[in-house]
């Protein structure tokens, strides 16, 4: 540093030395940045090198992609005629992927990841670079955003739990992440928009470009644009208020945009509302998954660590630019603030403020639960706090130390951002190594289930026809192939926010009897139900030269016949079952006889170190008597949830399959295998694999 002193009676003004300032406007900003992208990509991209399988809400957004490649817009859900709850930016991308590069579900939504990391980091170091007027400040407002985070390391945290950007721009790619991505370069072209020395009509392209970034942004996840209209409209007319020359810009620049991005999402929200008045509200099944986030004050170090209060100084600091232009900087600071706009706290205060506010003040009865919830809105006031609380860091330490311990400026707030910020990121990248290394589904292990792979079985082109499956492998289908289903467990990722019975021919009750009137062993009935869905196809278990043409769910059984069971029901994330005590029972619909081979799959709990035990009965259909002997299914002990078992079945015509369980036991499915057969009139075999055999309609 050194000091201009040639001014008589004038205090000295410290400016910086030339090294300082060529380092601040040359390369090593960027450079770093570049490193920090780097950085990013390898921590939370090195799952890309790995085998994985697309879990989670990813297979709902893969099952809308592969039905807009099939049929275009409008979005559909698994059900022949039920709108979808998203809107279609993220799907037409990963559809527009897929297809013209001919790669998976999971690999579009790798390059969504790889993608969306560089334009998260850059978008937001240009915005804070541009609301700070110093570059290391935006390095560090970036390093925040991508690695920074709180205390609480449970992985129900992490990842698409976490209440920060450093967990959800890990591997792979979501519509959030690309919202997320494309905000801070919306926010930036706005600021640009109103800023007081823009020339010309520069202003107009810059207000154009808010406009399309938001409609765009809009167009894949709506609601993490809660917070901002409210903060653009409050800056704007604050920027009005202090400068009446630029009044009229900043008004119109604010009118143009909202204009833009409403355009632009207007033909999917007036669908969606309209379908949303027809379903009388809208309501989501969400998953048991996602983890509830509303915390008491005096848990607030450990769920939002040291973002808080260094984002609540980051807010006073940048307000003070209201009052004064080089901002809260002690006599010879390293470097002065110069931020093009003065208002800029007001657009990152409120930006944040709000969705923390409403956040705090949650209540279950506010309408739009999903998009109102704590974890949610904490999430996106995550965004600008991240920025924030990278002027509070610089701000407090320029204050604290450069009186006496200058040197110790720059290695305090890296010492600060790395306790911040490797915590997290390590937690992040240890569950990533976890994460999505089994092909299974729910209660589905492709392997040991013998579930195929439904694209390549069905194909991943033609129309969306409904196809009929068993329960358990419905979700599968559609997931895969984009194909619609005649009924499914809607777990939170299927997203059945509309209610069948309002949209389509039949309620999710009238569904889930069908199947089990579909499996319960008699090909006649199989052909009525897909007659009565206009099933086109039919997909069949197949294991050598028996089919599964028993496939039956225990709950849904339960369902249609509430006196099939003594036990009780039990719910979990895209299953349910019976759960049966000692003596306790489940009987088979009528048609479940002649000579097959059963199998039960069963959910362990407790002391996993006892086999279950479950006896198969033959009772006459009346259910009078104690019943004949079928066999015993006992399952060994071991350390999987879900596990099977089965046994030979010789039941006589007129006699009822009865399950009784020994010990404690939770049963989801029983599965009878029987000699395969001609196919029903008007049906023929269209392909086969080694674990099915698809019917279709003769022509």
């Amino acid at each position: 540093m050194t000091a201009d002193t040639n001014r008589p009676g004038v205090a000295p003004r410290w400016r910086l030395r030339s090294s300082v300032r060529q380092d601040e406007a040359g390369l090593g900003p960027l450079t770093a940045l570049l490193g920090l992208v780097a950085l990013a990509l390898a921590v939370f991209g090195f799952r890309l090198l790995a085998p994985a399988y697309p879990r989670g809400d990813l297979l709902y957004h893969g099952a809308l992609a592969f039905g807009l490649l099939r049929d275009g817009l409008p979005l559909e859900g698994a059900y022949a005629g039920l709108p979808a709850y998203y809107p279609p930016g993220f799907h037409v991308l990963i559809a527009t992927l897929m297809s013209g590069l001919g790669l998976s579900l999971l690999d579009a939504a790798a390059v969504v990841f790889v993608m969306g990391v560089p334009a998260l980091a850059v978008g937001t170091y240009l915005l804070a670079e541009r609301l700070t007027g110093r570059r290391w400040v935006a390095v560090l407002a970036v390093a925040l955003t991508l690695f920074g985070g709180a205390y609480d390391l449970n992985p129900v945290r992490q990842w698409v739990n976490s209440m920060f950007m450093s967990g959800h721009a890990a591997w792979t790619g979501y519509p959030r992440d690309v919202v997320f991505a494309l905000l801070p370069w919306a926010a930036y072209a706005f600021v640009r928009a109103i800023e007081p020395d823009v020339r010309g009509r520069r202003w107009i392209a810059w207000t154009v470009a808010a406009g399309l970034l938001l409609g765009a942004a809009a167009l894949v996840q709506v609601q993490l644009l809660l917070p901002i209209p409210v903060a653009l409209t409050a800056t704007a007319v604050a920027v009005a208020y202090r400068n009446r020359m630029g009044r009229g810009r900043a008004i119109a620049a604010l009118v143009i945009t909202g204009v833009l991005a409403g355009l632009i999402v207007a033909p999917w929200g007036t669908g969606t509302l309209a379908d949303i008045r027809q379903n009388g509200g809208v309501a989501l099944d969400s998953s048991d998954l996602l983890e509830a986030a509303r915390y008491g004050f005096w848990n607030y170090p450990r769920e939002f660590g040291l973002f808080l209060p260094l984002g609540v100084l980051g807010a006073g600091a940048m307000l003070m630019f209201l009052r004064r232009p080089d901002g809260p900087r002690p006599q010879g600071a390293p470097g002065p603030w110069r931020p093009t706009l003065r208002e800029g706290g007001i657009l990152l205060g409120a930006w944040w403020a709000l969705p923390f506010a409403l956040a705090v003040l949650y209540d279950p009865s506010w309408p739009l639960e999903d998009a109102l919830r704590p974890q949610r809105l904490w999430l996106i006031a995550s965004q600008p706090l991240a920025i924030l609380a990278a002027v509070g860091l610089v701000t407090v330490a320029e204050h604290v130390l450069l009186a006496r311990h200058r040197r110790w400026i720059v290695p305090a707030i890296v010492v600060v951002a790395l306790v911040a910020s490797v915590p997290a990121t390590w937690a992040t990248a240890d569950l990533l190594t976890r994460t999505w290394t089994r092909d299974s589904y729910a209660m589905l292990d492709r392997s040991v289930d013998r579930v195929p792979q439904f694209g390549q079985l069905l194909g991943r082109d033609g129309p969306r026809e409904t196809v009929l499956a068993p329960e358990d492998w419905s979700p599968p289908v559609w997931f895969e192939t984009g194909l619609p289903v005649v009924a499914m467990v809607p777990p939170g990722y299927a997203k059945l926010a509309f209610d069948p019975a309002r949209f389509t021919s039949a309620s999710q009750v009238q569904r889930r009897a069908a199947l089990v009137e579909a499996w319960s062993g008699d090909l006649a009935a199989l052909a009525r139900v897909a007659d009565r869905f206009d099933a086109r196809r039919i997909v069949i278990p197949r294991d050598g030269d028996r089919w599964a043409l028993v496939s039956l769910a225990t709950a849904a059984l339960a369902g249609t016949d509430p006196s099939s069971t003594t036990g009780e029901v039990v719910e979990g994330n895209g299953w349910d079952a019976v759960a049966l005590d000692p003596g306790e029972r489940i009987t088979l619909p009528a048609g479940v006889g002649r000579s097959i081979r059963l199998d039960l799959r069963v959910l362990r709990q407790g002391n996993r170190d006892q086999p279950v035990r479950l006896r198969v009965l033959a009772l006459p259909e009346d259910g009078a008597g104690p019943g004949r002997d079928l066999g015993t299914i006992e399952i060994a002990p071991g350390i999987d949830d879900w596990a099977r078992g089965s046994t030979p079945v010789e039941a006589a015509p007129g006699e009822r399959v009865v399950i009784e369980a020994v010990s404690p036991a939770i049963v989801q499915a029983a599965i009878g295998w029987m000699p395969r057969s001609d196919p029903p009139a008007g049906w023929r075999v269209a392909v086969e694999s080694a674990e099915a055999t698809v019917l279709e309609r003769r022509p």
